[in-house]
């Protein structure tokens, strides 16, 4: 059976009201008199369009720095500025939240154990630091069936630089050829395409629009196992 490389955003986990937990902080911390569903909406723009153009460029930020740079450009909307050692809070906090308002999928906890039963080999490769996605697996009690964790913060390049990806195969010291990513990112099927690594796209978001073509697309994890036994 080939490696398999999970995402674990939007492939693994959602975030369930992520914005508006960010929101209400922020509001809270500085008392900031702005509607919490205005101030999370302000939020989400800001750190979408900061992800966004990081992907674009093929820039690296750990997810510390992102939710720093998304403080410092939400906050000057409203003429404020914080000292190095409160956006470090912001960042730690948010970084926090990330990991509490994470919630498994309903297909993946049955999902995962049928594949690890079936002997299967299998790594995490995400652009969230390394910590926050363990913390996110152990809290969903995950981590165990995974071998290793490549993430962005170690190898200082983020999806979907080929890079990354290259790293995730020395990691479980496999070829292209043997490996398979698990994704529900646009980021992953752009930037597995670099090293020929097969792509099965996880269709968490029914609007999401795919520049190139996966080598297989499912709707729900549980479909997995059946794709993985067809292609072997």
């Amino acid at each position: 059976m080939k490696t398999l490389f999970f995402e674990v955003l939007n492939t693994l986990i959602r975030l369930n009201n992520f914005e508006l937990e960010s929101a209400r902080l922020i509001r809270d911390e500085l008392n900031i008199k702005t509607p919490l569903e205005d101030l999370a909406r302000q939020f989400k723009k800001e750190w979408d369009d900061k992800y966004n153009m990081l992907i674009s460029k093929g820039a690296y930020r750990s997810l510390r720095q992102l939710a720093r740079e998304t403080i410092i450009s939400l906050l000057k909307k409203y003429s404020l500025s914080l000292s190095p050692t409160e956006l470090d809070y912001f960042g730690n906090a948010l970084s926090s939240l990330i990991v509490e308002t994470s919630e498994l999928y309903p297909d993946v906890a049955e999902t995962i154990d049928k594949l690890s039963q079936m002997g299967a080999s299998m790594y995490i490769l995400t652009n969230l630091d390394n910590d926050i996605a363990k913390k996110i697996l152990l809290r969903n009690n995950l981590l165990k069936y995974f071998k290793g964790v490549v993430s962005s913060d170690l190898t200082k390049v983020g999806k979907p630089v080929a890079k990354i990806f290259q790293a995730a195969l020395n990691r479980a010291g496999v070829s292209a050829s043997d490996a398979l990513i698990i994704s529900g990112l646009v980021e992953d099927v752009i930037g597995a395409k670099f090293l020929d690594i097969k792509v099965i796209f996880v269709r968490r978001v029914p609007d999401v629009q795919l520049p190139i073509k996966p080598f297989y697309e499912i709707t729900t994890l549980t479909q997995l196992p059946e794709v993985l036994a067809k292609i072997e």
